[in-house]
């Protein structure tokens, strides 16, 4: 940069902030998590669904994240003005990230990548180990070197596909909305400035709550669907146990949104291909911890203005804690915790760390304390208080390299012989 000049130094911070804004990196959005739209108004409460009568209180969406790296929790850039200056990265690693994604890097290997040889190629091995591994992490609960790029995160491999490069594709796609016509939006919904989420005051059970409670008995709850059966004249059987007995029902088509592990068991008497298919995905293990701690228990480094702000951090395998990852529920939304105290969910297991379906619910508060304490909590404070601990023993599908292969082998063998049975993946 200093042989070069200014120019060039504005032309590799313009890069970068161009990578920035075409990953769309919102650290920290679990998949276990079932998250509301964007919204732009931070602490407001929207009135969300409102055939349903909700409100829903949002997160500001400029709260900072935070990726642990050498024993410190170092700030992820929030806009584009931020890149030349946080120190996640080094200089060096940000200048290799701008030249690749201006197209300076090696060309694609002519077959499916996965995330982590697509990043280390385009835009070097810091980006790669520093951002998107703990992304992948916390989002995925996935080992990015098997993770398909093209599945996992499919907007950004088509940057390149499409422009020949990340900051090609990125002016392509900008130069192709300004040209397509703008599809009318909802004027009840709120315009977003920044990416977000969304809880109620009691938490997101009030949605399906609501939901049932208008629809009343059109929704059958507590009705396991146990077989279906292809009819001779065009349809289906389905054989579902209920609180009263057995209950038959005939249907012209079935919409499928099971995970598929369930999906492969009840369609191998159909299609018995489509059914191996869908076994074959892999769900890894992810525990949710809910702990509290008193306020004071924060490390002083750890605190803005006084206070635990921010979304929440991430961190990378190679830094020697299990925890994935760590949302700041009480800073996002008003009225988690009681004064004097924060309230922290953590998520823990995943592809790398199965293990955890050994521990017991201490076993996993303990691991997860032990982590905070190394970064977040003061190493002497007291034991934390146990709020929730949730396994969920096959937690989030894995979007592996061919993918998209086992897809595509389940829809077509059903579309061939079964008629009118869909799929949602």
């Amino acid at each position: 940069i200093a042989q070069s000049g200014n120019a060039r130094a504005d032309k590799i911070a313009n890069s970068l902030s161009l990578v920035a804004m075409s990953m769309e990196i919102s650290l920290l959005r679990p998949a276990t998590q079932s998250l509301l739209p964007s919204f732009s108004k931070p602490n407001r409460r929207v009135h969300f669904y409102k055939p349903l009568r909700l409100r829903c209180s949002v997160a500001d969406p400029n709260a900072p994240r935070f990726v642990l790296w050498n024993g410190k929790l170092r700030p992820v850039p929030s806009k584009p003005t931020d890149l030349p200056f946080f120190d996640l990265m080094s200089i060096g690693g940000k200048i290799r990230a701008g030249l690749g994604a201006i197209g300076l890097r090696p060309p694609p290997p002519g077959r499916e990548e996965s995330v982590e040889e697509f990043v280390r190629r385009n835009l070097g091995d810091e980006v790669f180990e520093r951002l998107i591994e703990p992304f992948c992490s916390g989002v995925y609960a996935g080992d990015p070197s098997k993770l398909s790029m093209k599945a996992a995160f499919g907007k950004v491999w088509k940057l390149e596909q499409n422009g020949g490069s990340i900051i090609g594709g990125t002016f392509k796609a900008i130069q192709e909305r300004k040209n397509a016509p703008k599809a009318e939006r909802d004027p009840r919904l709120p315009k977003p400035k920044g990416q977000t989420v969304g809880s109620f005051r009691k938490g997101l059970t009030m949605l399906p709550e609501a939901i049932s409670a208008r629809l009343g008995s059109k929704v059958k709850l507590s009705w396991k669907l146990s077989g279906i059966t292809k009819l001779d004249g065009g349809g289906y059987s389905l054989t579902y146990e209920t609180p009263d007995g057995v209950v038959t029902v005939q249907s012209k088509s079935v919409v499928m949104t099971v995970p598929s592990h369930v999906a492969s068991s009840l369609l191998r008497p159909l299609s018995e291909s489509a059914a191996n298919a869908l076994s074959k995905l892999y769900y890894p293990p992810v525990a949710a911890v809910s702990i509290s701690y008193p306020k004071e228990a924060i490390r002083t480094e750890c605190l803005i203005d006084g206070e635990l702000k921010g979304f929440g951090q991430l961190h990378p395998r190679t830094q020697g804690v299990e925890t994935l990852g760590t949302i700041y529920s009480s800073s996002l939304f008003p009225n988690r915790a009681p004064p004097g105290r924060i309230l922290l969910l953590n998520f823990i297991g995943g592809s790398t760390n199965t293990g955890i379906l050994s521990k017991s619910e201490g076993e996993l508060v303990e691991a997860v304390d032990r982590d905070l304490r190394k970064m977040l909590i003061k190493p002497n404070s007291t034991d934390p208080l146990k709020l929730g601990v949730r396994v969920w023993p096959q937690a989030i599908p894995q979007f592996l390299v061919g993918h998209f292969d086992i897809l595509d082998t389940a829809k077509s063998s059903l579309t061939l012989r079964e008629g009118p049975l869909v799929l949602a993946v």
